[in-house]
């Protein structure tokens, strides 16, 4: 577009300098053109621009890390005038989602569309907007141009890929008559699971007074049992510090080790709860099927909150002292996080513990005093904070 500015100004000067050296009415009308021709293509192209309709959608909204998903973009000329040049710009997470076309220049005749399709992968978990930055339109001089914002995007919800877990140390709740009291503590009174003969030892509650009129004794009821083998998942989702493919590379390995081992624990029956720190609300967590589960760990679990992880491991640990399994996904150790630990361990939990950072020989020291804890470590070497 300079280059065209710059001759548009040598072409009228060298016609002002003709008018000097020979005045005639067709120099008179070659300059006339030169100065009305701007004018005309600026207005034809701002009548343009507002009859442009650009249209875009994914093949899907969801993928998992790895996938590709299909991009369309289709843009409408509803003008009787032709489009000459247009530039369209596309966003897109440089680091997290890779792309085959970043930007496009097209030409639309009259009342013609144009689609433009092409591939988006996904690098790393994670919520990222995709689409159309803007569409910038070209006069057919080349003198000016429109940029037409979009203020609309796409989102793309990239979920963490699950890698196969041979074993997890997972401590399973005992059945045995040595815990018949503690199961009576956590019977389900709402729910019957069977009726048989009345011992001594049964209280009045486990009467089903139908039942024994009918039969003529007294009849027991078995009320269901909830004391299930469970496990809580505690993130550290605190603001990472570094450049963005670090912490995109750090988040996503953390999510990639929760969903994994949550779909581990889902797949022997236990009971899953995911904690996490949240922006607006605070402390949060969350149970129910692998489905939901996954689906929050996908798209609702954010790495920009600038607290400390620490305290909020300290709060949990003193409302979860009786949590049979706990599973930590942290970014360092630090002094707090390890009196921690040890506060849990002294409880009797079964702890895990992964680790995300490169531990300096300090933390490499008080890991070492972990006992009765199974450690797990994943360095990024391959990445720098910077």
């Amino acid at each position: 577009m300079l280059k065209n500015r710059i001759a548009y100004v040598v072409v009228l000067i060298s016609l002002v300098l003709l008018i000097y050296l020979y005045e005639d009415t067709l120099t008179y009308a070659a300059l006339y053109t030169v100065i009305i021709l701007p004018i005309l293509s600026f207005c034809l192209t701002f009548l343009l621009k507002k009859q442009f309709v650009a249209k875009e959608f994914l093949s899907q909204n969801e993928i998992v890390k790895g996938q590709n998903v299909r991009y369309n973009f289709i843009v409408k000329n509803n003008s009787i005038l032709p489009c000459t040049f247009v530039r369209v710009r596309f966003k897109a997470n440089s680091f997290a989602i890779k792309t085959d076309a970043h930007d496009k220049y097209i030409s639309i005749a009259p009342f013609k569309s144009q689609e433009i399709v092409f591939n988006l992968n996904a690098v790393y978990r994670g919520v990222f907007e995709v689409g159309i930055l803007n569409i910038i339109l070209y006069d057919f001089l080349g003198l000016f141009k429109f940029e037409q914002k979009y203020n609309k995007a796409l989102t793309l919800i990239v979920s963490p890929d699950i890698v196969s877990i041979s074993h997890l140390p997972l401590s399973i709740t005992s059945h045995g008559m040595d815990n018949i009291r503690n199961l009576l503590q956590e019977e389900d009174y709402s729910t019957i699971s069977d009726l048989r003969k009345y011992h001594p030892t049964d209280g009045y509650k486990k009467i089903h007074w139908k039942a024994t009129a009918k039969k003529n004794e007294l009849i027991s009821k078995n009320f269901e049992n909830t004391k299930r083998n469970s496990i809580s998942l505690v993130i550290d989702n605190s603001k990472i510090h570094g450049n963005k493919e670090y912490a995109l590379a750090l988040e996503d390995s953390i999510m990639q080790a929760c969903t994994s081992c949550l779909y581990y624990a889902r797949q022997r029956m236990f009971d899953c709860t995911i904690h996490y720190f949240n922006k607006t609300d605070g402390a949060k967590k969350a149970n129910g099927s692998f489905e939901s589960l996954y689906a929050l760990a996908s798209s609702e679990v954010f790495f920009d909150i600038d607290t400390d992880f620490s305290i909020f491991l300290s709060n949990f640990s003193k409302t979860h002292i009786d949590t049979e399994n706990i599973i930590i996904f942290t970014q360092s150790i630090s002094d707090s996080v390890y009196s921690t630990l040890q506060f849990l361990n002294v409880f009797g939990n079964n702890i895990m513990f992964f680790y995300f950072d490169s531990p300096d020989d300090e933390a490499n020291l008080r890991i070492s005093h972990l006992m009765g804890l199974n450690i797990y470590c994943i360095n990024f070497t391959n990445f720098k904070k910077q």
